[in-house]
């Protein structure tokens, strides 16, 4: 549990890291000292690994491999470049294979829709900005699960289940797609609010910094703080409403009936849960302020938790 009164709204897949662990001495460059983050969990002292000599301290870098500063050199700027290169990249490769795809019988499919596009587009800047939040404003707590793409194995079912509606509906019952449900205006009612839910929980992340956490805390530590203010002054659970709000547009945004009403009612089960053992927890932490706090905003699931 984060501090501030917020997990992140998926559950995790793992325990969590113990920390950091610290750059290799006599390194300079900034991206050099936080690279040992990425799977700090798993570090072991060289003295622990049998028969192993520990190596000559590190030399310090030479100064022309120093970053030149035109560039942030941090796990974030460099995230960011190799996704926009990778998108560049694969934009590039589905250009080329457009004669490929008019051979295979493309220009006769049905089933790649805009909305489709959209749909995959979310899932990647979900997982994106799940790791750039965390890289940005909380990089002490940076590994690569900050991606969760190591999510539980419900969360990856549920969302091949709406894909598997998706594409069933699209073979069986194409006219369904041809409905007032998945008409422009619909969808892009539909896009507007997974643009507003992806907004809300990305701003909690950057909101809460460090008291932000993807694994929920029983224990209070250094760097729990009870934030209210920003989004957090509008709802006490942001980062539960924003993903709440975002998974069930993606089933909407694919035309889905049975996926639609099945996050509803499971993400309404496990968010009720949570957040009733989370606030536990957080009364136990900060007392009275929390207390205060609660009465003064709401949950942002009123229907689930008051």
């Amino acid at each position: 549990m984060s501090t501030d009164a917020h997990d992140n709204g998926v559950p995790s897949a793992g325990p969590p890291t113990s920390g950091i662990t610290g750059g290799d001495p006599g390194i300079s460059a900034p991206f050099s000292v936080v690279r040992n983050r990425f799977g700090a969990s798993n570090a072991r002292p060289l003295g622990d690994i049998p028969n192993l000599t520990p190596p000559q301290p590190a030399l310090a870098m030479p100064e022309s491999y120093q970053a030149k500063d035109t560039i942030p050199n941090t796990p974030l700027a460099a995230s960011v470049i190799s996704a926009a290169l990778g998108a560049i990249a694969g934009s590039a490769i589905l250009l080329a294979s457009f004669p490929f795809l008019r051979w295979l019988g493309a220009e006769t499919w049905v089933w790649p829709r805009p909305q489709l596009a959209v749909y995959i587009a979310a899932m990647g800047t979900f997982h994106l900005l799940e790791f750039w939040t965390t890289a940005g404003w909380n990089y002490r707590k940076l590994s690569v699960d900050a991606f969760l793409l190591n999510n539980t194995a419900g969360y990856h079912l549920a969302h091949f289940m709406g894909l598997t509606e998706y594409f069933i509906s699209s073979y069986f019952w194409p006219n369904k797609f041809e409905g007032v449900w998945a008409s422009w205006p619909v969808l892009l009612g539909v896009v507007a609010i997974l643009l507003l839910a992806q907004s809300f929980r990305s701003l909690a992340m950057v909101h809460a910094a460090d008291s932000f956490s993807h694994i929920v805390k029983a224990v209070k530590l250094d760097d729990h703080t009870l934030v209210t203010s920003g989004v957090y002054g509008y709802v006490r659970h942001p980062s539960y409403v924003g993903f709440f709000y975002w998974a069930v547009a993606t089933q909407l945004l694919l035309s889905n009936i049975v996926s639609t009403v099945a996050f509803v009612v499971i993400l309404g089960r496990f968010f009720s849960s949570r957040i009733t053992n989370e606030e536990k927890h957080l009364i136990r932490f900060f007392g009275n302020d929390y207390i205060e706090y609660k009465k003064r905003v709401g949950s942002g699931l009123p229907f689930l938790v008051k």
